[in-house]
């Protein structure tokens, strides 16, 4: 087989992760108190006040308040934890598989997805991901989160203006890339590159790939 010069963009949460997010497992084991740390629930609830005006979705994915206080080397141990523990045995066979076609096409892995990028770590090294992007957090003058991002939250068209910078910057032709992602959401990315695949796509997601004739991979088979 031809060697592609180009890249496979993965999402993370319900794509390589199946069935559920990263953040929603973290935000569990805080609550749970599993962790060393605690739910920041006054700063997450002033962050998704402050984020209502740009509709309930935003409000809520791009809504980082509960890690308000904490200093980034303590959510990046979280999630070391909370992958080893919750994630990682969630992870299953085929979502390597994926990856790895990808890899033996010579493309580059580039994990993007909405979660922290604080969180993100344990994926890159499970996938040997080349890139890995995610949403990036403000840190105060203490070294303390704030609960608020820092740039760009990987979303909707934001995701595929990702995307589109990093192939501007790499060289690689959009066509010769391919994509991964389960929500309504990432269609503007899967529609922007050459081989667009939709994984367990919610209903929205799924309605768009029907039509438009794109490859839908699930757990019980593809199509």
């Amino acid at each position: 087989m031809a060697i592609e010069s180009g890249a496979a963009f993965f999402d993370v949460d319900k794509t390589l992760l199946p069935g559920t997010s990263m953040e929603t497992l973290l935000a569990r084991a805080l609550l749970l108190g599993r962790l060393p740390g605690s739910f920041g629930w006054l700063p997450f609830f002033v962050e998704g006040l402050r984020l209502l005006p740009r509709g309930l979705t935003v409000a809520r994915k791009a809504n980082k308040g509960y890690l308000a206080g904490a200093r980034p080397e303590e959510v990046q141990a979280w999630a070391e934890d909370v992958f080893a523990r919750e994630a990682a045995p969630r992870i299953d066979a085929l979502s390597h598989q994926w990856v790895e076609e990808e890899r033996r096409r010579g493309r580059a892995i580039v994990l993007l997805t909405g979660m922290p990028d604080l969180l993100l770590g344990p994926f890159a090294t499970a996938f040997s991901a080349e890139l890995a992007v995610g949403t990036p957090l403000e840190i105060d003058p203490r070294g303390r989160l704030t609960g608020r991002r820092a740039g760009v939250h990987p979303y909707g068209e934001a995701k595929r203006g990702i995307a589109a910078g990093l192939c501007a910057r790499r060289g690689w032709d959009p066509v010769r890339c391919s994509a991964y992602g389960d929500h309504a959401s990432d269609a503007a990315l899967l529609a922007w590159v050459g081989e667009p695949c939709a994984v367990d796509p919610d209903r929205g997601l799924r309605r768009i790939a029907r039509e438009r004739g794109w490859r839908i991979l699930e757990r019980g088979g593809a199509s």
